[in-house]
């Protein structure tokens, strides 16, 4: 299963399949939108990646499932084969970004809530 980003008014919920919680040890889990700094679609996930796995899953250009571990901070990544996705930069919480293939719709549907503010 692929991750779900969820958009509601107060919050970006990221849930997780089964599976998905099991190979990388997290539970669903929410960002504030005011805790959000940016967002950008990308096309070429696997390019923005840092760090080391620890713990999830990977296999280059198939599936990166995890927390990526850097010297900035900590990421957690849900990137699915080639597909594009969104890089969201954030503040005040357990990662300071977020890499996740989604749809277009989706990604900019966020785009255009973190712009408006």
């Amino acid at each position: 299963m692929v991750a779900a980003l969820v958009l509601t008014p107060a919050e970006l919920q990221v849930r997780l399949g089964r599976w998905e919680r099991l190979g990388t040890m997290q539970r669903d889990f929410a960002v504030p939108w005011d805790h959000i700094d940016s967002a950008r679609a990308i096309s070429d996930m696997w390019r923005n990646i840092l760090g080391w796995r620890w713990p999830g899953i990977g296999v280059p250009h198939v599936v990166l499932i995890g927390r990526m571990v850097h010297r900035d901070g900590r990421d957690f990544c849900a990137i699915y084969m080639d597909r594009p996705g969104v890089i969201l930069e954030m503040h005040d919480e357990p990662y300071r970004r977020l890499l996740i293939s989604a749809p277009g719709d989706v990604v900019q549907a966020i785009i255009q809530r973190v712009t408006q503010g």
